[in-house]
């Protein structure tokens, strides 16, 4: 196979990149991707000289030397007007892994390099196709699990992101237009910018950072799953409803009670929500064996970190449902509880005391109704711009932009006829803080780190 070079500095997009832009395997079809100044020509080593029509998809015989290799549907695409922003060519061939990796052999041999990961998402971002944010955005779309975690990278990869942190700058940039004219020309008869418009400018930016920064959790929440937790007594059936919600046996079940001692994790899909589902060890007092003292430990602890907890009640066996809830609430006080009366196929007929959702784990009567319920729990998390933020990095430009919006605001609250030197230079660092969150002047760590999770083909 032909030597695939290694990747030029960062930053630098002078050689034509190729990858396989299909999933490896054997399939119906496979696309190889090239990306880069030499695509015309490498078209030309591989597909004779034939002129190619500009964005429109021709048959043509792939050869290698004297040799066919297959017959390829081929498009070409003239830069800059092109999803990377530089020429672009891909060929559409039979699904065979020899065929593709002898189509990306001949590619390496006409003068392209093995892309790196991510490495055509990096190159629009470089050539300002996309921000950073809607870059990002391309890579958790792929890896989303659920509706809601889709539709918000979605409305990242549309651009939501980039719309909500204008809707932010736009004020800040007049106010600090108009100090800054009057700073630098102090001759000039400049009024003083209105104090009541900055502060609505000021209360308007703030507005949108507030909302951006308390959609964090939930933004994180859709990418990884909403934690939902099962607790409850022991042998109240939070192993078997696990399993049931899951439609496998992930946890052991047994009629003794304390079969769980530890976290048990999934993932899982209810209604268009992700969630990461969790079994823990049975609540009870008194506990002996030091393996189940550690296990309820762990359960209190896993109870703070969940965002609905399920309250499992063994419907035919019922026992301090308030006792239990109220230790739930006392390590996580912020989680939506949902109680659900298990084994109600048990009842034989009689009345439940407690309210709850009615459902058996082993019957399954009721599951669809208490998946509902969780889905619904899970789901809460006000409107679609509070999506839009799931970045730890991000997160912290924001909070730091917010704190000097903050610091200019007081400065108009303090000195209300001198206010405008102080705030200005407060204005300057937020609006830095802005750009960094957009993803200005990134570092090449930053990049890296970002596009290295990208599939080759990306």
């Amino acid at each position: 196979m032909a030597q695939a070079r290694h990747p030029p500095e960062k930053g630098l997009t002078e050689e034509t990149i190729a990858a396989l832009a299909t999933p490896p395997g054997r399939s119906a079809l496979g696309i190889v991707r090239l990306s880069g100044p030499d695509c015309r020509a490498i078209a030309v080593a591989m597909l004779g000289p034939a002129p190619l029509d500009e964005r429109r998809a021709s048959v043509r015989t792939l050869t290698r030397g004297q040799r066919i290799v297959d017959r390829v549907v081929v498009t070409f695409w003239t830069g800059p007007a092109t999803a990377t922003g530089e020429d672009m060519l891909e060929i559409t061939a039979h699904g065979s892994p020899e065929i593709l990796r002898e189509i990306l052999e001949c590619s390496f041999e006409a003068g392209a390099r093995a892309a790196a990961p991510g490495e055509f998402t990096r190159r629009a971002f470089l050539n300002g196709k996309i921000e950073l944010s809607q870059a990002r955005a391309v890579g958790e779309l792929i890896a989303a699990r659920g509706a809601s975690a889709r539709a918000a990278a979605l409305a990242r990869l549309e651009g939501g992101f980039s719309q909500a942190l204008d809707g932010v700058r736009s004020p800040l940039v007049g106010i600090l237009a108009h100090i800054e004219a009057r700073l630098d020309h102090p001759d000039e008869d400049i009024p003083s910018f209105d104090q009541d418009q900055a502060a609505a400018a000021f209360h308007e930016a703030e507005t949108g950072l507030e909302r951006l920064l308390l959609g964090y959790v939930r933004g994180r929440n859709r990418k990884e799953g909403v934690r939902v937790g099962l607790f409850g007594r022991p042998n109240a059936g939070k192993s078997s409803l696990l399993n049931a919600l899951l439609g496998r046996a992930r946890a052991i079940t047994a009629p003794e009670p304390g079969t769980t001692r530890d976290i048990i994790e999934e993932q899982i899909e209810l209604c268009g929500t992700t969630l990461m589902l969790f079994d823990t060890a049975g609540l009870r007092e008194g506990a002996v064996d030091p393996a189940e003292r550690e296990g309820i430990v762990r359960a209190l602890n896993a109870a703070g970190t969940c965002s609905v907890a399920v309250l499992v009640v063994d419907a035919a066996n019922e026992t301090d449902v308030e006792e239990i809830q109220r230790r739930l609430c006392a390590v996580s006080s912020q989680a939506k509880v949902i109680i659900a009366l298990n084994k109600i196929d048990l009842l034989g007929g009689r009345a439940v005391p407690s309210t709850g959702l009615r459902c058996s784990a082993l019957t399954g009567e009721g599951l669809g109704e208490l998946e509902a319920a969780i889905a619904r729990a899970a789901g809460q998390s006000g409107d679609e711009g509070e999506a839009l933020l799931d970045d730890a990095r991000t997160y912290d430009s924001l909070f730091a932009a917010s704190q000097k919006v903050r610091c200019a605001r007081e400065e108009l609250r303090r000195r209300p006829q001198a206010w405008e030197d102080l705030a200005a230079q407060s204005l300057r660092e937020a609006l830095g803080h802005l750009d960094q969150a957009r993803g200005r002047d990134a570092s090449n760590d930053v990049l890296d780190e970002i596009f290295s999770r990208f599939c080759l083909g990306k």
